[in-house]
């Protein structure tokens, strides 16, 4: 009866052990409370501080371009004062008019018109170049927050499928324990197998002390984005594929050129750079401007002692530059190298892109097949776990070959659902880069996961 309880121990541990780990890699969850991937990225949206700071940015640009209008736009400015005066007026003939003290009253507006100014026709080109860079560079940092939120949420929950399974191995290390001992003590086992044994389950217990640890931080980065407590997230319930192939890399570099929000911002980035050596050369060429003022004047000065006066002035003021300096020419040697660098940091990204793209591409495009095979390698190790266990309660296999089965196919459901997560993440990053990501996408790769089997 004794022998008989050993092997039930024994079997029990390896049976549960199996039944979490296929649980986990057949997509079931346990969870009640669960923060779905939608759910993250819309409380993203409302804390992220960095999404945040990139809102302020675009804010900030916008007001570019009407800052740049303005430079073309009619300038109305006024001018009220009133002042008291005391006189004395000596005349010619040595005759002294002692005035006393009298107010002066005077007032004036004044429209100031630009006609001809190629700074200020530069300036409102630039600022139509800003605004339309910092607009392109937040669609980038939007679609950028999608892939910043699902590779947390992943990052977190493979960091917590993680822990489960270790501690379905430390489960099963305890009942194996227990099986060595009762063995032990019916005389059929020996001391070897039950230090074994409690060798491994030491290190396994050390393994989820940092599983948890690795855990916490994951979900500790998480909220740091979506900003509220994260206990509990969807699992991965898909019992079909991930996301299909990617077609043709030919095709996803033209549209990184063409519709990639950061290279749309930078090429912007270059007009607006352009247009800056515009502005710095338009020193060399006169100004012309309408002006037109209205004036009323009291005792404005002593010749006009007791009288009253209003003006209408209509008339054009031509500015001719004569000489500044060097300043004009060192000012457009100036823009000129920005331009220059402006293109050299377009040209560097676009470099960068190519090649973050081609190694996205291969992810997610070979990552369909490592899924396939990393399947394949958890259904060979449930068999030789299974197989294995058999032969070791016939007395053909030892206690560490059981255990050595059980970490093969812990570590085999690991590598799959890493695997799926990388897959996932490989394919928002791809359609980020070439600049075609949108919340229909995320709603896909939500599709993926919900809360299964309980």
């Amino acid at each position: 009866m004794q022998k008989k309880n050993a092997k039930n121990e024994s079997t029990r541990g390896w049976q549960h052990f199996v039944a979490v780990v296929l649980a986990l890699s057949s997509h079931g969850t346990w969870a009640k409370e669960l923060m779905g991937l939608m759910q993250a990225y819309e409380a993203a949206r409302s804390y992220d501080p960095v999404f945040k700071g990139a809102q302020a940015v675009r804010d900030e640009g916008r007001e570019h371009q009407t800052i740049g209008q303005a430079k073309l736009l009619p300038v109305i400015s006024g001018v009220v004062s009133s002042n008291q005066n005391q006189s004395r007026v000596t005349e010619a003939n040595g005759r002294t008019d002692n005035r006393g003290r009298y107010a002066s009253n005077t007032s004036s507006l004044q429209l100031r018109q630009p006609l001809y100014d190629r700074e200020a026709w530069a300036a409102k080109e630039q600022g139509v170049a800003r605004t339309a860079a910092s607009e392109a560079l937040f669609r980038f940092r939007e679609q950028e927050l999608m892939v910043r939120v699902f590779e947390a949420y992943s990052k977190a929950l493979l960091a917590s499928e993680e822990v489960r399974l270790v501690e379905a191995q430390l489960q099963s290390a305890d009942e194996l324990l227990r099986a060595n001992e009762q063995r032990l003590m019916q005389g059929e086992g020996t001391r070897t197998d039950t230090l074994e044994t409690r060798s491994k389950q030491a290190l396994i217990q050390a393994e989820l002390i940092v599983a948890q640890d690795r855990a916490q931080h994951a979900l500790d980065a998480l909220q740091s984005i979506v900003g509220r407590p994260v206990k509990q997230l969807e699992r991965f319930t898909s019992r079909g594929g991930t996301t299909s192939a990617p077609g043709a890399l030919d095709d996803w570099r033209s549209k990184a050129f063409d519709t990639n929000p950061e290279v749309e911002s930078l090429k912007h980035n270059l007009e607006a750079a352009r247009h800056e050596v515009s502005r710095a050369k338009s020193g060399h060429y006169p100004r012309l401007a309408l002006i037109v003022s209205v004036g009323n004047n009291e005792s404005d000065t002593t010749s006009t002692y007791r009288q009253s006066s209003q003006t209408t002035t209509v008339g054009v003021q031509l500015n001719v530059p004569i000489f500044a300096g060097g300043s004009v020419s060192a000012q457009s040697r100036q823009a000129v190298a920005q331009l220059v660098k402006a293109q050299a940091d377009m040209d560097a990204r676009v470099a960068e892109l190519e090649v973050e793209l081609h190694r996205q591409y291969s992810a997610q495009k070979n990552g369909l097949l490592r899924i396939a095979a990393l399947e394949s390698a958890v259904a060979t190790s449930y068999a030789l776990i299974e197989a294995t266990q058999r032969s070791f309660t016939g007395g053909e296999r030892t206690n560490v070959d059981v255990l050595n089965a059980q970490e093969r196919l812990a570590q085999s459901v690991r590598d799959l659902t890493q695997a799926r997560y990388e897959q996932l993440l490989a394919g928002l990053r791809l359609r980020h880069l070439a600049g075609v990501l949108d919340e229909a996408d995320l709603r896909e790769v939500a599709s993926h996961f919900g809360q299964g089997r309980k």
